[in-house]
């Protein structure tokens, strides 16, 4: 009877250590700076040293295709812009590209959440 609990426990103690990698992968500075990129375009650039003090915090996993590993994430995106800070909760996509399991690359965001955000920051920087 020991046997069985002991592999349910080991089980469940694997499954939980690959959620947790994912989790990391979805707030990983690499996709931070992934989806500061998006914002960083026109008169913006400019200002990107600025952005380099951006956080990506309040991360969690909606969703993982079990074929392609393709994760749906949400997550704050919060941004310094001049005397201020902008955040914004952003959902967003991120597949694997390599055997690491922190190598993503971001494939698309919620267009409604991105553009919000990206109106406040560029009202915040007065563009």
């Amino acid at each position: 009877m020991k046997l069985p609990v002991l592999a349910v426990l080991g089980a469940a103690l694997l499954l939980s250590a690959c959620a947790k990698k994912e989790a990391e992968a979805c707030a990983s500075p690499d996709v931070k700076d992934q989806l500061m990129r998006i914002f960083l375009q026109g008169a913006i650039t400019e200002r990107s040293p600025e952005f380099k003090d951006s956080a990506l915090s309040d991360v969690a996993i909606l969703e993982k295709d079990p074929d392609s590993g393709v994760l749906s994430c949400v997550g704050t995106l919060s941004v310094p812009a001049g005397q201020q800070v902008v955040e914004g909760v952003l959902q967003y996509r991120i597949a694997p590209v390599a055997k690491s399991d922190y190598d993503y690359l971001l494939l698309d965001t919620a267009g409604a959440n991105t553009t919000a955000l990206a109106q406040r920051l560029n009202k915040a920087l007065g563009q």
